[in-house]
């Protein structure tokens, strides 16, 4: 523990709190993720570490290590400058399509990663994906991630899974009615409302609660019928609500003056239907990639400010949290690492 010294909190994922430290031996910075090992958290830490463990791509954060003391586990991850959303917002910050198409690549190259090793995240969203200091994004949190279960056979039972997973703006339907019987599609339906938000800058379906989310989707994708979501009925939730009959609102619409190509990338990523979605490996061959512009080549990708997320949480009481709370936190962890 006397390797480390905290440096000033940066953030906060599904399940931790997340601070800036530095690893005396080396002079490095690092970001130290610490979890408290006594809650129901201990199985999500575990898939964490696992699933990091198994990735190796410049678009996923590196863990370089973890260990546990006083009832907390520790992952020590890269530490990254800023992120996504902060990036997005950033008024003094000048991002073209070009960019923004690099970003949307790189996150598909991130996802494509993942799924080729059987794991599904479960968890994308802008502020999980972190922005490098020579501006190469990088899919954070795996919190909520864990192995494809595989069926040995036809005839075996269904995957379950929980549906509590995924921030709601960016869960796929399939979630919000109740289905534990999903596959990697979700993160897909995540990716495609995230490459919306890049060039509009605010989230495609901004419910705030469960049911605004699925009157949102619905008002906007149309009443789900035979040819949108055949097996629709197989979701647990689904048979619950009632629906007035409404007529799909075209893509372009909702996505004006946006390149259409684009808007055609997103509408085969945001569909009732998941076996219908583009996996992340088909989303990289789609020709919006192909077509002026060009997605930037990283070495000319904007360099965020230094201490950007810091002034991010400074100016979002919903991310900072009150002050007394943020310095009962850093507190707490300085006292475990004492």
């Amino acid at each position: 523990m006397e390797n480390y010294k905290i440096i000033e909190r940066i953030g906060e994922g599904t399940h931790g709190q997340v601070v800036k430290a530095l690893h005396r031996p080396t002079s490095k910075i690092v970001a130290l993720k610490c979890v408290n090992s006594m809650d129901k958290t201990t199985k999500n830490v575990l898939r964490e570490i696992e699933s990091l463990r198994a990735c190796n791509s410049d678009y996923i954060i590196t863990l370089t290590e973890h260990f546990c003391h006083c009832f907390s586990t520790y992952l020590v991850l890269e530490y990254m400058v800023s992120g996504l959303s902060e990036m997005l917002l950033d008024e003094s910050i000048i991002l073209n399509e070009s960019h923004l198409k690099s970003y949307a690549r790189m996150l598909l190259n991130g996802t494509a990663h993942i799924h080729s090793l059987k794991i599904i995240h479960r968890d994308l969203k802008p502020s999980n994906l972190l922005i490098s200091s020579n501006g190469i994004l990088k899919i954070a949190d795996f919190s909520l991630s864990r192995s494809l279960l595989v069926s040995e056979n036809e005839n075996s039972k269904k995957n379950c899974y929980t549906n509590q997973v995924a921030t709601r703006r960016y869960r796929a339907p399939e979630l919000l009615f109740g289905s534990t019987n999903y596959n990697q599609s979700i993160d897909m339906w995540s990716v495609g409302c995230i490459i919306a938000e890049m060039f509009t800058k605010t989230p495609l379906f901004p419910g705030d609660t469960d049911l605004e989310q699925i009157a949102m989707v619905v008002h906007y994708l149309g009443t789900p019928n035979n040819n949108t979501w055949p097996n629709r009925n197989e979701m647990p939730d689904f048979n619950k609500l009632k629906f007035t009959q409404c007529s799909p609102i075209p893509m372009k619409h909702l996505l004006p003056d946006i390149n259409k190509n684009l808007v055609n990338l997103i509408e085969s990523l945001i569909m009732y239907d998941s076996y219908k979605r583009l996996d992340a490996s088909e989303a990289l061959k789609h020709s919006y990639f192909f077509n002026d512009p060009l997605p930037c080549l990283i070495h000319k990708m904007p360099v965020p400010p230094q201490h950007q997320r810091l002034m991010s949480l400074s100016n979002n009481p919903l991310l900072l949290g009150s002050v007394e709370q943020n310095f009962k936190s850093i507190y707490r962890i300085l006292q475990e690492l004492s």
